[in-house]
């Protein structure tokens, strides 16, 4: 099997208990020097409400100035750090479209996502027609591999406006909310809890409006879990 980011054949010992008791043995997606770009962040050294990887548990300061505004509970949990093995990663799946890289993470991202139990309602955030148009897929539906997603929200922006991809961080900041619930879904997800799923917090700004949209609509709780961070 080839690495799907380098394409160099991927090694595989096969310990001699195989041999002699064979089993399913699982081959990596991606070779050990590919795998060694990219950093997983840990709970122990990470912001509590977005997951950033830093030196303590403490709030960082993004979360600080959130929290000045915020009146809702909301928290994002993030897998690997958004270094630049990862900007290389989600340039080429996302913006050049190689959707063959959903594989490098789709079976290790949704584990991380059941990880988080109690939640009624699995949610990846949508993406406009536009992008429908140009890219031809949802890249964190990719992402989900198999995991069932409550398609309850829709997205609508302007098809002039910039993507978020293409804005600096003040102009995400002030970006307006292009999220609604479905109508057939709003009196189902009252007091619901729900676990957003994306593949990059960047300032939080899009994950942010997708959660004040499902409280507006009443629901309980709403966390995230993402990617990178």
């Amino acid at each position: 099997m080839q690495c799907f980011i380098c394409h160099k054949a991927i090694r595989v010992t096969w310990p001699l208990s195989y041999l002699m008791l064979p089993s399913r043995k699982e081959i990596p997606p991606i070779c050990e020097d590919c795998q060694s770009g990219f950093y997983k962040i840990t709970t122990a050294v990470a912001c509590p409400k977005c997951g950033r990887r830093q030196a303590s548990l403490k709030v960082c300061s993004d979360c600080e100035k959130w929290q000045l505004h915020s009146t809702y509970h909301y928290a994002n949990h993030a897998l690997y750090q958004y270094n630049e093995a990862m900007k290389a990663y989600m340039h080429t799946y996302k913006f050049q479209g190689d959707y063959q890289l959903k594989h490098v993470f789709d079976t290790e991202f949704p584990h991380f996502i059941e990880s988080f139990q109690g939640f009624d309602l699995v949610v990846a955030l949508p993406i406009d027609p536009t992008t429908w148009t140009t890219r031809g897929f949802n890249q964190v539906l990719g992402l989900m591999g198999s995991l069932k997603n409550s398609a309850i929200l829709q997205m609508n922006r302007a098809q002039e406006e910039k993507r978020q991809s293409q804005k600096k961080r003040q102009e995400r900041l002030k970006t307006g909310n292009h999220f609604q619930v479905d109508v057939e879904y709003r009196q189902q997800i009252e007091n619901k809890r729900v676990l957003l799923i994306d593949d990059v917090y960047t300032t939080g700004r899009t994950l942010r409006h997708a959660a004040e949209t499902l409280y507006d609509q009443g629901c309980g709780c709403v966390e995230s879990v993402t990617l990178c961070r």
